[in-house]
């Protein structure tokens, strides 16, 4: 590991290698992925300064090891031998885990925060029982290079009743997380469209700390769960899961676990980056006691707690949310829930328990670079430290392509649908009046699905109405259960009823959504219409979420 960078920084001869000399030297030392990402994030307050050099090195002794490395060569790092670090000249050494063998380095040490406080008991890597999750090895306690970064005064109250030592030499410098979340509050428009959120649609995040009293370990059914009991034509749901999850169980596992909620549409957000915009342009937070949560709640978002584990330690901000925010009942409607969480949510009601989890708001990324470059015995320059906003969320997303349908008609010839992805509905009562269907998109994966489908659509519009019928023609003669076959046209839509007849459908939207309503929702109207026996000719107004049409059904042909 890292063979390619020991030569100019390690031995006799390192000097005769470099192109800037008489350079401060950074070791930054990575152990888990969750750590690694934070002091990429801190070491970011020394950006285009030519005086210093970071050089990296890797313990991988954590059981959350995975994926570390890898996330330091993409980030193309000069990455040194665990072995060869003790003998790095280093002028100062950043490491924002805890749990780093600090044997052998005389530099400043700064143990940075990987989450908000001390807010949580995990297992001992070193032992059987529990340690309060932030704080270094017991054998480095007293030692006199360390200094441990904090947040808030009260996390260094908290540490003076543990360790009085640390708590002596702790920092407080704020948040540089929190402040990157306040700094991108004007962007939530673009986060929002980067997620593929439009205005008619409300943004939902889950998120879980790792270990089995998290959201995930407790209700590892609830994305599903969400997706299926929230309309897809107003709601999106978003995942945020602790990389401790990620790389314990690995990637690929992760997806395969949620497999059938990524094809409703889950918006998986990647552990490296994006898990703070998207807290940004959400509307509700489903959390737990982990960091995020708090991150959610001190964003001004409306927070539900899915799960709280006896892990989280008393008297913490976290604690104090549990005791404000709403609690989510695991056998109620998900969707009341949700939209009384949002509707009856005012402004700063976690506002003090923000207060007690950050102070120095704003200025954490300056306090931070005083802090290293005063170690460094170097000026640290005009400007550094600047607040960022948070990196945008662009994860991969699959569109629905199979949904449970339902539809109502008035007797003023309004049709009222919601639509549910497939993939996770399970089979339940409708209310009465109202008519169910499944529709599948012909590109639809599962094969089931598709023979199951009532109403088959094809995504993208054809050139003609020749072409159209064609089409459908043969998607009838396909699938033998299927009773209607629907795509789009020029100037709206052709639907195709077992039988021979065909509808076609001209939509014009409402002022504030010109968009024609896909294909799904074309054959949503006209099935409603030929469930409920009415005329399928004549003017018909669709509702689908927040947005109208007024659709005109042209004569049979």
């Amino acid at each position: 590991m890292g063979l390619a960078y020991l030569r100019p920084h390690v031995g006799a001869d390192s000097a005769r290698w470099t192109t800037l000399p008489g350079r401060r030297v950074v070791l930054a030392i990575a152990r888990t992925f969750t750590s690694t990402v934070r002091l990429l994030e801190a070491l970011s307050v020394c950006r285009g300064d030519q005086r210093i050099q970071v050089v990296f090195s890797f313990d991988d002794t954590s059981a959350f090891n995975a994926g570390t490395e890898s996330l330091l060569l993409e980030n193309g790092v000069c990455l040194l031998p665990w072995e060869t670090a003790a003998s790095i000249p280093a002028d100062l050494i950043v490491t924002a885990s805890e749990n780093v063998d600090l044997s052998g380095f005389s530099a400043p040490v700064v143990l940075l925060p990987h989450g908000v406080g001390f807010q949580k008991f995990v297992p001992d890597s070193l032992g059987r029982g529990r340690r309060l999750s932030g704080v270094v090895r017991a054998e480095f306690v007293d030692a006199p290079n360390v200094r441990t970064v904090v947040s808030h005064p009260a996390q260094r109250d908290q540490l003076r009743s543990v360790h009085p030592s640390l708590a002596d030499r702790a920092e407080v410098v704020g948040d540089p997380v929190h402040d990157r979340i306040r700094a991108g509050a004007r962007l939530r428009a673009d986060y929002r469209r980067r997620l593929g959120i439009s205005d008619g649609h409300r943004l939902v995040t889950v998120t879980s700390t790792w270990g089995d009293q998290g959201l995930l370990g407790k209700r590892p059914l609830l994305p599903a769960r969400l997706l299926a009991e929230l309309p897809h034509d107003r709601y999106r749901v978003a995942a945020v899961l602790h990389p401790n999850i990620w790389f314990a169980h690995s990637p690929w596992q992760v997806r395969h676990w949620l497999a059938d909620a990524l094809d409703a549409g889950l918006l998986l957000i990647p552990p490296e980056r994006g898990w703070e915009a998207a807290l940004i342009a959400s509307d509700c937070v489903i959390g737990d006691h982990g960091s995020v949560t708090l991150y959610g709640a001190a964003a001004d978002r409306p927070v539900l707690l899915g799960a709280f584990g006896m892990e989280s330690v008393p008297g913490t901000a976290i604690e104090r949310l549990a005791t404000t925010a709403l609690l989510l009942d695991d056998a109620a409607p998900l969707l009341e829930q949700v939209e009384a969480a949002i509707g009856e949510y005012r402004p700063g009601r976690y506002a003090a328990v923000a207060q007690s989890a950050f102070s120095h708001v704003g200025e954490a990324g300056r306090r931070l670079a005083l802090l290293f470059y005063g170690l460094l015995g170097i000026p640290a320059p005009e400007g550094s430290g600047r607040v960022r906003a948070a990196e945008p969320a662009e994860p991969g997303r699959a569109e629905v392509t199979a949904f449970e349908v339902h539809t109502r008609l008035s007797g003023t010839r309004t049709v009222s649908v919601e639509r549910f992805p497939a993939a996770v509905r399970a089979p339940e009562p409708v209310p009465e009046g109202t008519v169910r269907h499944l529709s599948a998109c012909e590109s639809e994966q599962d094969d089931a699905l598709v023979h199951s489908a009532s109403v088959l659509y094809r995504a993208e519009p054809l050139p003609s109405a020749n072409a159209a019928r064609a089409w459908a023609e043969a998607a009838l003669d396909r699938h033998p259960g299927c009773v209607l076959a629907c795509t789009g046209v020029p100037g709206g839509g052709l639907v195709a009823v077992r039988g021979g007849r065909i509808i076609e459908v001209r939509a014009v939207g409402d002022s504030a959504d010109r968009e024609r309503p896909d294909p799904c929702l074309q054959a949503a109207l006209v099935y409603a219409v030929l469930a409920d026996r009415r005329d399928t000719s004549g003017d018909y107004t669709l509702r689908v979420g927040g947005r109208t049409w007024t659709c005109s059904l042209l004569p049979d042909r």
